[in-house]
């Protein structure tokens, strides 16, 4: 870099850089950081190792920019490294094929308004996904928040579910999710439950239960089936 601009802590900068020299992208640790922690170092590997990097620089710019709030990143893992500060962190070689970034309200402007949907709608999907990303954070790495993560990064299913239950003037509860007890060969399935009441009728209306079932043994988790519901007291 240039003596004056040769901080790689400076987006901007680091940026220009990049721009003009993109081999250097695997030269530098890239972290996925949950607030101000660093909480994995990203290494790309494979023949879309370039893209990756690409993809990173991406959402770097995004995010200096203001335009993304969030970004999903799977991966497997691949050992430790200590960062700069002496932090020791894992590290994870990402997936192509699941590396996104969002903003909340837009993401859930953009599901309301593909579904037709009212402002209502929006509202409450976009309350859905801040109480998952803030009150059931976590680091991704054990099968149940990776069922819980898959549903906060799958808005259109969100969508479908507040739908029905905003019908039935109700609002979320609680979020649990538990093994599958039934499960095809090879798979690691579990069962998110989203839990929705009637507060102008908590003691006359019964609750509204919405399961759906995530397989979570691919780098990319998949849904299996169709979400059910039943009403429980």
């Amino acid at each position: 870099m240039a003596s004056n601009a040769n901080d790689p802590y400076h987006p901007e900068q680091l940026l220009a850089y990049l721009a003009e020299n993109p081999w250097d992208a695997a030269a530098i640790y890239w972290t996925l950081n949950l607030d101000t922690t660093p909480i994995y170092a990203i290494q790309a590997t494979g023949a879309f190792a370039d893209r990756v990097y690409q993809r990173l620089r991406e959402f770097l710019e995004e995010q200096t920019k203001g335009e993304v709030e969030r970004i999903s990143i799977p991966g497997s893992l691949a050992g430790s490294v200590k960062l700069f500060t002496g932090q020791v962190v894992p590290i994870i070689c990402p997936s192509l094929r699941g590396m996104y970034s969002w903003n909340t309200k837009e993401l859930a402007a953009a599901v309301c308004k593909e579904k037709d949907t009212e402002d209502q709608s929006k509202d409450h999907i976009e309350n859905f996904l801040i109480r998952v990303y803030e009150e059931l954070r976590n680091l991704g790495v054990s099968p149940q928040d990776r069922a819980i993560n898959y549903a906060a990064t799958n808005a259109l299913l969100a969508a479908d579910i507040f739908e029905d239950a905003l019908r039935k003037g109700m609002e979320l509860d609680t979020i649990s999710v538990e093994r599958s007890p039934i499960c095809r060969p090879e798979s690691d399935c579990w069962d998110v439950k989203l839990s929705f009441f009637n507060p102008c009728k908590i003691f006359e209306q019964a609750k509204r239960v919405y399961l759906f079932t995530t397989d979570v043994s691919d780098i990319v988790p998949v849904m299996v089936g169709k979400v059910r519901t039943w009403s429980l007291r």
